[in-house]
């Protein structure tokens, strides 16, 4: 899957490689958009997260017209207000554009809305919105989750994404964006008790730190699902019985295990996973097995 950013300035369009050259020279504008979108390899994937963005809109910005057969696109409405399909839009509430139907959107011109937005693609996109809640006859609802989101879309939409495997962090993404949505349609405490909410966060937890080999900080971890360390650390425990550094060091050895089967040098695997040096990596590997590293060097089972 690959990974593409996009910025405009009124008509004016940017498309590069990295946000960072896209995104600086929005600062300081009044009215501008930017994304980040997502393609996937295999064009008849069942689902999949599109694109994320983020607009100031113009004052003069009118869009009317039909969604495609394929998308669902999510807004959700940070400040200012405007109207979707004639119905007012304010800070605090989203609107939704299902496929196929009809949809017109136009800020108010004096004081334009500014909205993140998310489009979910796929052949399999309305059963899989259905299935977190959301209907066709509610298009606009109010966003108590809103906090929340907005700094988990940032971080998707300014994240480098050169070392993260895109399909299994999009997939994962999807459906912490999506899930957000049952804070406005159960009692919260039980979707606390559930832990629903919490193994959506580990479950994307976990493919992140497969892709960096267990070696991010609890710090970059926490900056990458757009939550503090603090919740990241209680999700952790109350779902797998471990707190995120105590999982990356029991994970991080169980990959060494692997890499040693494989014929790789302990001095190598010390090295590919981020050991402060090979003392360090011989020290946690002796107390966790019991014998030193090079006792399963090239042991396959």
């Amino acid at each position: 899957m690959r990974v593409k950013y996009y910025a405009a300035e009124g008509e004016a369009r940017v498309w590069e490689s990295e946000s960072r050259e896209v995104f600086r020279n929005l600062e300081g504008l009044r009215h501008y958009k930017e994304g980040v979108y997502f393609y996937p390899s295999e064009p008849e994937e069942a689902v999949w997260l599109w694109m994320v963005g983020h607009e100031k809109a113009d004052p003069q910005k009118l869009v009317e017209g039909r969604m495609w057969r394929s998308r669902w696109l999510l807004h959700i409405c940070v400040g200012g207000k405007g109207f979707y399909n004639g119905q007012p839009v304010q800070r605090g509430t989203a609107f939704v554009s299902w496929p196929h139907l009809a949809h017109s959107m136009r800020p108010d011109p004096d004081d334009p809305f500014e909205f993140y937005w998310i489009m979910i693609r796929g052949r399999d996109v309305l059963p899989y919105v259905r299935e977190f809640g959301f209907r066709s006859g509610e298009l606009i609802f109010d966003c108590p989750y809103m906090n929340e989101l907005v700094p988990l879309l940032h971080v998707i939409l300014h994240n480098d994404y050169a070392r993260t495997d895109i399909k299994e962090f999009n997939t994962s993404m999807s459906r912490i964006l999506l899930s957000y949505h049952r804070f406005n349609r159960q009692n919260l405490l039980e979707i606390r008790s559930s832990g629903e909410c919490y193994a959506n966060y580990v479950d994307s937890a976990k493919n992140l730190l497969y892709d960096h080999n267990y070696t991010l900080s609890v710090k970059q971890l926490s900056d990458m699902l757009g939550i503090t360390p603090k919740h990241l650390c209680r999700v952790f425990l109350k779902t797998v019985g471990e707190s995120p550094k105590q999982y990356m060091m029991r994970k991080r050895l169980e990959m060494s295990v692997d890499l040693l089967k494989g014929g790789m040098l302990p001095t190598e695997v010390a090295f590919m996973l981020k050991y402060a040096d090979y003392a360090s990596f011989y020290r946690a590997f002796l107390q966790k097995y019991g014998v030193s590293p090079s006792r399963y060097l090239g042991h396959a089972d």
